[in-house]
């Protein structure tokens, strides 16, 4: 499954940060959960609000990756493959 800046492969998810690939594999993750930013834009005829929706990754060594994605639906069908992938895997943000 892959979508502009994430691939999720047969042993590894391969991210993109800035203009370079990286690879992750799926043991490093330890949780991982969906973000949506809001933004309020000014138009002509009114107010318009955006969704921009994240993959968030928190990897065994305590770093936090926020990976743009482009719908919700693909976020949720990544999280259920990353949860297959690796069962240790912590889906949803726990505080």
């Amino acid at each position: 499954m892959e979508d502009t800046r994430i691939k999720l492969n047969e042993q590894e998810l391969v991210y993109k940060k800035s203009l370079k690939w990286h690879m992750l594999s799926y043991q490093d993750i330890k949780q991982a959960y969906l973000r949506i930013e809001e933004a309020r834009g000014k138009l002509c005829c009114g107010v318009a609000l955006f969704e921009t929706y994240y993959l968030m990754l928190k990897t065994v060594d305590e770093e936090l990756l926020k990976i743009e994605v482009s719908s919700k639906e693909i976020a949720k069908r990544m999280l259920d493959l990353l949860k297959e992938k690796n069962t240790e895997i912590e889906i949803g943000l726990k505080k």
